[in-house]
């Protein structure tokens, strides 16, 4: 089942320390605001989506600490799409359960969601594998439609539960994919490796998604997201399972998140 970072088990509690660090030293700053932010990010009640990353890291058994980069970029890229989701709201954009609105005020939340976002492809940059940058740019691009379409879906004067579930897979599962993803790839996984890993990162998205914004769903016609969010965590063991034994140094790493 997912969990939330207080009780992710012991090495993945190391694992997250190590990216805090990174996090720290990427914004040592003397800007009071920054160094808010920065602690605001850290002490967050959930940090799945770099502990996704964290994760499939020790199930592909990769060594060095390239892997801590790519986790901390995953989690800033979503706090600062999370800074400006919350400039919508509170500008009269509409109830969201996803977002706290403008935490540090309209004009705060900009410029710190753009340092963030600039910080986390800084990191990306230093990587220097082009197709995690490609995978990591596409999918913040993907997140942004989504955004978009959520926005419009809410004016409809039909609500639907398909194109919804299309929406939350852009705007809440697309980032666990890609970091799942990413992480295989830097790894130099083999293909059909990295396939499967960016179908487990997406299934448990949606599963994340439909856990946390159930009364969202409801709106739409989802009145069962608990037996969908099930459904979307068997599909994500599925993908893992189906891979040549031996793929997968440490699979069981995974299963924290199921």
């Amino acid at each position: 089942m997912l969990q939330h970072s207080a009780s992710f088990p012991a090495w993945l509690q190391h694992d997250m320390e190590q990216v805090n660090a990174l996090i720290r030293r990427q914004f040592d700053s003397e800007v009071v605001l920054i160094r808010q932010v920065v602690e605001f990010i850290l002490h967050g009640d959930e940090r799945v989506r770099p502990a996704l990353v964290l994760a499939a890291a020790r199930a592909l058994n990769h060594t060095g600490d390239r892997h801590y980069a790519l986790a901390a970029a995953v989690e800033l890229i979503h706090v600062s799409l999370a800074l400006h989701d919350g400039v919508t709201e509170a500008s009269g954009g509409g109830a969201d359960a996803h977002s706290d609105g403008a935490l540090f005020g309209n004009a705060g939340n900009i410029l710190l969601g753009d340092l963030l976002y600039t910080g986390a492809f800084r990191m990306i940059v230093d990587l220097n594998d082009m197709d995690v940058m490609r995978e990591l740019s596409d999918a913040t691009n993907v997140i942004a439609e989504g955004e978009v379409m959520y926005r419009a879906a809410r004016t409809a004067p039909v609500r639907d539960a398909q194109p919804h579930l299309d929406i939350v897979s852009r705007r809440r599962a697309k980032l666990f994919e890609a970091g799942a993803q990413c992480m295989a790839i830097l790894h130099r996984a083999a293909p059909e490796v990295c396939e499967a890993f960016a179908r487990f990162g997406q299934h448990v998205g949606m599963a994340h998604a439909l856990r946390t914004e159930a009364e969202d769903g409801v709106k739409y016609g989802i009145d069962d997201a608990g037996a969908r969010a099930a459904r979307e965590l068997e599909a994500a063991r599925a993908a893992i399972a189906a891979l040549d034994a031996g793929a997968v140094a440490e699979p069981e790493r995974l299963a924290v998140f199921m």
